[in-house]
C-alpha cells in the first residue's frame, strides 16, 4: 500500500508541474543556436536593465570595447509600442586590425553585435529575455572573406561571454 501511495503521488506531482501549477527554478541556461546565431533563453522574472548590465560587464572583462548601444525600445516608444530590446555594439580591436589586414570587406560586418531583449509574453506577463550574437564565423563565410582566423577568435571569446552572462542567472 506504501508503495501505491507514493506511486501516486508521484503521478501527482508530475502532473501539476505539466499543467504549470508548480513551477520549478530554472537551471542554467544553455547556449544553443538559432540558424548562425547563438543565443541563451533567461527567466521571465529578471530585471530587463540588470541583465544588459551584465552583458556589458561581461563584455568589458573580456578586453572588448562597447562601441555603441541602440535602444530599440525607445525608439520604438516614439511609435506608442513598448519593448525591451538593446543593441550592444562591440568590437576588439587586436582582432579587427587583424581582419582587416586578411581582408578589408570584414568591414561590412563589423562590429559584433549582443542583442538583449524581452519576448512577448501570451499571458500579458513578462516573457523570457534572451540573449544573443550572431557568429561572425558565419557572418565572414557569407562574404567568402580569404581568412576568418579573427573571427574564429571572436566567436569563442563572445561564446564564453554569453556563458558567463547565462552562468550570472542561474
Amino acid at each position: 500500500m506504501k508503495k501505491s501511495n507514493g506511486l501516486i503521488l508521484k503521478c501527482l506531482f508530475h502532473g501539476l508541474i505539466l499543467f504549470g501549477l508548480i513551477n520549478l527554478p530554472a537551471f542554467a541556461a544553455e547556449i544553443t543556436h538559432r540558424g548562425d546565431a547563438y543565443v541563451v533563453y533567461l527567466p521571465s522574472n529578471l530585471k530587463f536593465q540588470e541583465v544588459v548590465d551584465r552583458v556589458h560587464s561581461e563584455v568589458l572583462g573580456e578586453n572588448w570595447q562597447v562601441v555603441h548601444v541602440q535602444d530599440i525600445g525607445a525608439t520604438m516608444q516614439e511609435y506608442g509600442k513598448h519593448t525591451e530590446n538593446q543593441v550592444i555594439s562591440v568590437c576588439k580591436s587586436q582582432y579587427l586590425a587583424q581582419a582587416i589586414e586578411e581582408d578589408p570587406f570584414v568591414s561590412l560586418i563589423i562590429p559584433c553585435r549582443f542583442t538583449v531583449f524581452r519576448e512577448p509574453s501570451s499571458d500579458n506577463g513578462p516573457g523570457q529575455i534572451i540573449v544573443g550574437f550572431y557568429d561572425p564565423v558565419a557572418e565572414a563565410k557569407g562574404l567568402e572573406l580569404k581568412q576568418a582566423q579573427a573571427a574564429e577568435k571572436a566567436t569563442e571569446e563572445l561564446m564564453a561571454i554569453l556563458q558567463r552572462v547565462a552562468e550570472a542567472f542561474e
